[in-house]
């Protein structure tokens, strides 16, 4: 199985998912997706397609991926449809992001605009009749849904995978917007994720895989929270385990940024989009910070306990909007025309390689940064006068990098619109084109 998948990839556009082996020794297969018969809602959306593998299954690698707010697991090496989930409850939201755990290969998280992530257990099958309690005075089981931490009314899907654990968006500490990404730390039951609300949360993972009882776990409390890392909404959020356990990489899109008025006295309402006067927008940013709690949830050798509290239950201030956490680091993102312009980041996987990638839509180039040569933030200067924290801003650092660009024979038309790194005896580029262009580059040759 290693050598047959280890050379493979699988890459999604808007019709099809393809697993492609570079090297030509195994012929490609395609996944042919239905037509939409109505658009997307969010142009941005696109098919999040991932690797997992099952214990159950583990010569058989599966391709996990979203299409139409649902979720197909499709096996590799069978070339068969294994299953196929309602997703976030086959709402009218779509999927944002998948990612799946870096040790245990069956349990993938998935990210909506429902403002919920939700993870997945490949090990289990699918529920297909709801086993809720009922709420007093009815006496009828409830039909609240996985949003409450209950069970779907209708069949979850068909095949394999189940929801084991919602977090749950807008109650207590959930996220108030869409949420774009999630990371599993690789060594901690925790996962982060980040949404448009500016916020960045770190949630607490409940053991699930030794229960016996099939009940639908739920987390509206998480351990971190805190929408004062970037001024505008979350795009990415990443764990640097190299550096140390409680390192994260996170970046943002351009904020909008308000100009407060010379005069109070002023007759216009303040509430008025009309008499609102806006400045330059600030470009997004790329921010190194660190988690400083997570020795009150995990002291050291916390995994050699002889016994280990299942349930985390944090402080207020902690799960609505903590201040443990310290920005090591903050550079800027070249300018751009407005705040719907904004970067991709691609992290390195696999390896020591401290790079990350990033780039705009509608370019022909990407650039690399080293996050090892970052350098450490520094206090800004003391203003003469009055100033606002909105011109704090201007002291950062523009991010810098090496820039890598599409081939000419490719054609202007052609632009980046994913990329992938991968880490090994030589760094690997991967890059699909937005008219169908593949192109890898290797160490040696750039």
């Amino acid at each position: 199985m290693i050598d047959l998948f280890k050379n493979a990839l699988v890459v999604a556009d808007d019709q099809r998912i393809n697993i492609i082996w570079p090297s030509g020794s195994t012929r490609s297969v395609q996944i042919e997706l239905r037509e939409l018969s109505q658009p997307q809602v969010v142009p941005l959306d696109k098919v999040n397609v991932t690797w997992a593998l099952s214990p159950h299954k583990p010569y058989e690698p599966m391709v996990v991926f979203s299409y139409c707010r649902l979720i197909y697991i499709f096996n590799a090496r069978m070339r068969v449809l294994e299953g196929c989930l309602r997703g976030h409850g086959g709402a009218s939201f779509e999927i944002t992001s998948i990612v799946v755990h870096p040790h245990a290969a069956h349990i993938f998280c998935t990210t909506s605009r429902d403002f919920s992530s939700r993870l997945y257990d490949l090990t289990r099958t699918p529920q297909l009749h709801a086993n809720n309690p009922h709420w007093p005075p009815l006496e009828k089981p409830s039909f609240a849904g996985p949003s409450h931490g209950l069970d779907m009314s209708i069949e979850e899907g068909e095949g394999i995978g189940r929801c084991v654990l919602v977090l749950v968006g807008g109650r207590s500490g959930g996220h108030a917007g869409e949420v774009f990404g999630a990371a599993f730390h690789y060594t901690h039951p925790v996962i982060a994720t980040c949404g448009m609300d500016r916020a960045i949360k770190i949630w607490h993972i409940p053991p699930f895989s030794n229960r016996l009882e099939q009940r639908l776990l739920r987390e509206d409390k998480p351990l971190f929270s805190s929408s004062s890392i970037h001024k505008a909404r979350v795009l990415s959020v990443n764990w640097r385990y190299r550096l140390s356990r409680d390192i994260l990489l996170s970046h943002s899109a351009p904020a909008r940024m308000f100009v407060l008025p010379e005069s109070s006295t002023s007759e216009t309402n303040p509430e008025s989009t009309d008499s609102k006067q806006f400045g330059p927008d600030e470009p997004g940013s790329l921010s190194l910070w660190k988690w400083l709690s997570i020795d009150r949830f995990f002291p050291p050798d916390w995994e050699k306990a002889a016994s280990r509290q299942v349930r985390l239950n944090p402080f207020k201030s902690v799960y609505q909007e903590s201040i443990s956490f310290k920005i090591l680091s903050n550079y800027l993102f070249p300018p751009q025309i407005d705040q719907f312009v904004t970067p991709t980041l691609y992290v390195c996987r696999g390896g020591s390689l401290p790079f990350v990638i990033y780039s705009y839509p509608h370019t022909q180039s990407l650039t690399i940064v080293n996050i090892a040569l970052l350098k450490r933030r520094l206090l800004p200067p003391p203003l003469p006068g009055k100033s606002h924290s909105s011109d704090l801003w201007r002291h950062d650092e523009q991010i810098q990098g090496w820039d890598l660009a599409l081939d000419d024979s490719l054609g202007r038309e052609e632009t980046v619109e994913t990329c992938a790194m991968i880490s090994g005896s030589s760094p690997i580029i991967i890059v699909g084109g937005s008219r169908g262009s593949f192109c890898v580059f290797s160490g040696n040759s750039t």
